[in-house]
């Protein structure tokens, strides 16, 4: 553990996963200070697919479940780890959101207004108690992207029970088409009853097949890892061009045609296989920022909502961008260094020293 860098996660063969939630934390940003959206249709088209760097964190999510759950001891070890590496950070800028809308010194999210919810005790202890999702007045009003750390949550609960539906293409197909039915029978009922898609669209329900297609990219990656024909180069390159089209181009089944690449990629990709792949998503820089990538989530609304109100944003969209991510980036290495890695690192010691006392018992 010592040799560890100070910043960067180190995965071994799968460390272009980490770049690729910088890619998708990057686009999160985009989306939100309208980054290229003078640039013209493509530009636009770029700035729009920002959306769907959402998408791409929850397949890598799934993924991730279902290797530190195979990984782990049990169960409870595997929560403990889990939660400890998310909850922390999440806590602390639900917190800072409440003390900044209480202050009255700014005006309140577009989410909080526009559903007619309050920075109350109410709104927090929903929060805190990560069950925001049950009232959609209040699942996305304090940060305006806090919507998807308990979806995440309650996939990491649920999970691991489910999980050998992953195993195989027809169960993981089976699973993820449940998914999609339930959520569109929900998604019916609860616009007769709410007249609105919110409750819906900040649920874990409508999300749940993402979560399937990424434990089914870990079971599919440890079965054609050692593939040695050319059927996987040919794969991986399909899935880079229709990740770039996808990116480029607005069009109807984007957000699907990313989560998809997202999931071919992580089956077949290995630096042996497509350096020209894990070189560009494995840079120092790319490795740091997929680090951060957590702390920019969660971090980069609030900066751009504080700024626009102070009114130190420049007029142009590319140049919030810039600012907006540059001040965030440095926010959040601040936060991984202070908050994330430590807990990261209790959570682990807790881990350990419950199994010490399971041996001497």
């Amino acid at each position: 553990m010592s040799n560890e860098p100070r910043l960067l996660r180190v995965y071994g063969d799968t460390d272009f996963i980490t770049g690729l939630r910088a890619i998708a934390a990057t686009m999160v940003v985009m989306i939100h200070t309208g980054a290229f959206a003078d640039f013209g249709t493509m530009g636009q088209a770029i700035t729009s697919a920002g959306k769907y760097g959402v998408d791409i964190f929850f397949v890598i999510s799934g993924f991730t479940i279902a290797k530190t759950f195979t990984e782990a001891k049990d169960y409870r070890s595997y929560l403990t780890r889990r939660v400890m590496r998310i909850l922390p950070l999440y806590w602390f800028i639900i917190s800072v959101s409440m003390i900044l809308w209480l202050s009255g010194e700014f005006t309140l999210p577009y989410w909080m207004l526009e559903l007619g919810s309050q920075p109350d005790l109410y709104n927090f202890l929903m929060h805190l108690s990560m069950l925001s999702y049950l009232d959609y007045r209040v699942a996305n009003s304090l940060t305006g992207v806090e919507w998807s750390i308990p979806i995440e949550v309650f996939w990491y609960v649920c999970l691991p029970p489910l999980i050998h539906f992953g195993k195989t293409i027809p169960r993981a197909i089976g699973a993820i088409l449940v998914l999609l039915i339930l959520t569109a029978i929900l998604s019916y009922v609860l616009k007769e009853m709410f007249g609105t898609l919110e409750p819906i669209k900040w649920s874990p329900i409508a999300y749940g097949h993402l979560f399937f297609v990424g434990v089914a990219t870990f079971y599919l990656r440890e079965r054609f890892k050692s593939v040695t024909s050319k059927n996987p180069i040919v794969w991986i390159a399909v899935a880079v061009a229709s990740f770039v089209v996808a990116l480029a181009i607005e069009f109807s089944g984007r957000s699907e045609i990313l989560a998809l690449s997202t999931a071919i990629l992580i089956v077949y990709v290995t630096p042996a296989r497509a350096r020209w792949v894990t070189r560009p998503l494995t840079t120092r820089l790319m490795l740091f920022l997929g680090s951060i990538s957590y702390s920019i989530y969660l971090i980069h609304l609030l900066v751009f909502h504080i700024l626009s109100d102070v009114a130190m944003l420049p007029a142009s969209s590319f140049g919030k961008f810039l600012v907006v991510y540059g001040i965030t980036v440095a926010l959040s290495t601040a936060t991984y260094m202070i908050i994330e890695k430590p807990t990261n690192q209790a959570g682990r010691r807790m881990v350990d020293g419950a199994q010490k006392l399971r041996i001497r018992s």
